[in-house]
């Protein structure tokens, strides 16, 4: 008797959808493996370390190596899906959404979003072709953990 898998939830058949049409316009191969990455960056907020993504996939893929990750990470950064975020003593990547800044925790390194669309760039400097913006500080949940010491 033949089994069926079980029906996917709309949020997979979007993401599948979306992950199909960017392999075909960057000529890509559909793999499990740049499936279960893409899947991680897909519309989220998240900053992820090649350590941290080799954390979260060794449980679903465990025999894809480091090397791997880094050649699929280099070519979604390429085609402008995800892009790096320099913070001190580790990089991170991020997906590649609207322009916007971070905010780096002193105490814990957590990275947050941090909205810049108010800033403005001088029209003398019409040449710019990027731009980053890093808060430094400490987030509210530090604070937090301070105030009730």
């Amino acid at each position: 008797m033949a089994h069926s898998s079980p029906p996917m939830k709309i949020d997979d058949k979007i993401l599948e959808a979306a992950f199909a049409a960017f392999c075909q316009k960057a000529g890509f191969r559909k793999t499990i493996q740049r499936r279960i990455v893409y899947g991680l960056f897909y519309g989220g907020r998240r900053h992820l370390s090649v350590e941290d993504i080799m954390s979260i996939i060794s449980k679903k893929s465990p025999g894809l190596r480091e090397e791997s990750i880094y050649r699929i990470l280099g070519d979604f950064e390429r085609e402008g899906y995800i892009r790096k975020v320099d913070v001190p003593g580790v990089k991170k990547y991020e997906y590649a959404s609207e322009r916007h800044g971070h905010f780096l925790c002193s105490k814990c390194g957590k990275i947050m979003d941090v909205d810049v669309s108010s800033i403005s760039i001088p029209e003398s400097l019409s040449g710019v072709s990027g731009i980053s913006v890093t808060f430094n500080g400490v987030c509210p949940s530090c604070a937090q953990k301070k105030r009730k010491a």
